[in-house]
């Protein structure tokens, strides 16, 4: 990482683009304001639909990510010796920023930690609250797509993200992706490949490893040979396996896309009731491993 003129930070970062879809429709409800200022009931749902949504989704993604900084056994790491509870904090070290253009989001984070390891925690955790955040925005109704990759880019004086990860990821999720699912790029796998060197410290390349092996079950090649995140794969219900109500979720984000992929049949649109039929094949594909017949 490099810093000029203490405003630009330069560096490899992971990014994750998502788009929260359909709003361009919502939106143009909000053509036809009523002339005396009140709102409506009508208006007012329309404004939790779209505004709502997008908020929602923004605080429910950064509380998916920051839900695993927190220590599940506080007494167990508290009875660590110290030099460990250092290494679990130089692991766990990770600050992520958050940028919305309209229905938009940006989420980056710097690899390099302040201890020079290049850090998988940050990756990690994206891929991680992509899982939820999948699983979350189908079962509300409000599907998104995106993309995560891994590249050079830059931390400007505004506090924005800028770089050719930003466009590769920009890419991806406008021009590959195609239907609600979050695309992969290949830097995303190089750098989860058996081998890296994430830092000088043997013990802490030991954990890296480990998580690498994680975050590779959180990623799954899609039937046109695009690798996505798996989340409703083995890797996401061995992380919630003593959870139950995840498979409540489950359902209803099937039921949503079953529903979806009828209206679009129906209304004749052959490009959306297309992908909203891939959805379903690979929704079908995981329903056993939580245990729901399709």
């Amino acid at each position: 990482m490099k810093k000029q003129d203490d405003v630009t930070f330069f560096g490899y970062h992971v990014v994750c683009l998502i788009d929260v879809l359909g709003q361009n429709q919502k939106l143009a409800r909000w053509a036809t304001l009523p002339d005396d200022g009140r709102l409506s009931s009508e208006f007012i749902q329309d404004l939790k639909q779209t505004a709502g949504t997008v908020l929602a989704f923004r605080d429910g993604f950064i509380n998916f990510f920051y839900q695993l900084d927190q220590c599940t056994m506080p007494g167990a790491f508290a009875a660590l010796p110290t030099e460990q509870q250092a290494r679990y904090a130089r692991f766990k070290e990770c600050r992520v920023r958050v940028e919305r253009l309209s229905d938009t989001f940006v989420f980056s984070s710097l690899i390099p930690n302040i201890y020079g390891d290049a850090s998988i925690s940050p990756l990690y955790r994206l891929l991680s609250a992509c899982c939820m955040a999948m699983m979350w925005s189908l079962a509300a109704k409000a599907p998104v797509r995106g993309s995560i990759t891994v590249g050079a880019g830059a931390e400007l004086e505004d506090g924005s993200f800028y770089g050719p990860a930003l466009a590769e990821a920009h890419y991806l999720e406008s021009k590959v992706a195609g239907y609600p699912r979050v695309v992969v790029s290949p830097t995303v796998l190089a750098f989860l490949a058996e081998g890296q060197v994430y830092s000088t410290d043997p013990q802490i390349v030991k954990v890296m490893e480990q998580v690498a092996r994680i975050c590779r079950a959180f990623i799954c090649q899609d039937t046109d040979g695009r690798w996505i995140v798996d989340f409703l794969g083995k890797g996401m219900r061995e992380l919630h396996s003593p959870d139950t109500a995840m498979a409540d979720w489950v359902k209803m984000a099937y039921d949503f896309v079953c529903s979806e992929l009828a209206r679009f049949r129906a209304i004749g649109d052959s490009k959306l009731a297309e992908r909203y039929g891939q959805l379903q094949e690979y929704i079908e594909s995981r329903l056993p491993v939580w245990g729901i017949q399709s």
